[in-house]
């Protein structure tokens, strides 16, 4: 593991445990959940402690909103419906239909969660594929692919590793964790959406694919204000201790 990424690990590991003593909630410090969107047409909330951060849910071009489905498996994501009018796949992020993501500052993502990606014969979906695009801080633009090959199996075509949280048979979820997925870039901006599987691009019997659920989006900071931000937590942390024992 190269060695930013060992400092990493170590001081988020130390900001994570001084926020709990602190009280804080560190789930949400540095982990955003599709759970807390809502139902409007963006979500706004400061993110990893001074970075303004924007998820908004389109269809096309146009704005749609966000929209929930029952959880599968105990785990809940979030999708993207129309503002008017009727969809494929309610709850779910449809082929056309986007979550995109801004931050005020360069992060480096450590973790995306992705759910409802199958491999049939569940729900007739055969090898159902989610792009992930990166807008990383030089401006430069890459798109990514996930695909589901088999109930705990899957293809990542950008850095890092998967792994399988839930199995994608029908009622499990189909949930894939994806890790360090753009390695040592830092990103501004993310954007998910649905492509074509193998039925809907060479024919068969598949009945609706690809759709998935955005899960959750973890990050770090950028490496210069892991110290300032660590002193302030421990400041934290401290004042509550001795609060207590006041």
């Amino acid at each position: 593991m190269k060695t930013r990424q060992l400092i990493q690990l170590g001081l988020l590991a130390a900001l994570t445990s001084t926020s709990l003593a602190a009280n804080a909630t560190a789930n949400t410090f540095n982990t955003i959940y599709g759970t807390n969107f809502g139902t409007n047409s963006s979500y706004s909330t400061t993110f990893l402690g001074d970075i303004n951060t924007t998820f908004s849910a389109k269809v096309g071009a146009d704005d749609g909103k966000f929209s929930f489905k029952t959880a599968q498996g105990g785990y809940q994501g979030v999708g993207v419906s129309p503002k008017h009018g009727s969809e494929r796949t309610p709850g779910e992020i449809d082929i056309g239909e986007s979550i995109n993501a801004s931050f005020s500052k360069g992060i480096f993502i450590t973790n995306f969660k992705l759910g409802l990606l199958f491999d049939g014969p569940e729900y007739g979906d055969v090898n159902e594929k989610a792009q992930i695009t990166a807008t990383y801080l030089d401006n430069s633009v890459r798109s990514f692919t996930f695909t589901a090959t088999g109930k705990t199996t899957g293809i990542w075509t950008g850095e890092g590793s998967y792994a399988n949280l839930s199995k994608a048979v029908e009622g499990y979820g189909g949930v894939w964790s994806l890790s360090n997925p753009f390695g040592d870039v830092r990103v501004k901006g993310l954007s998910f959406t649905a492509l074509k599987g193998v039925c809907g691009t060479a024919g068969g019997s598949c009945s609706n694919q690809s759709d998935f659920t955005l899960i959750s989006v973890s990050a770090v900071p950028e490496p210069e204000t892991y110290a300032m931000m660590l002193l302030g937590l421990l400041g934290v942390g401290f004042m509550s201790r001795r609060n207590k024992q006041a």
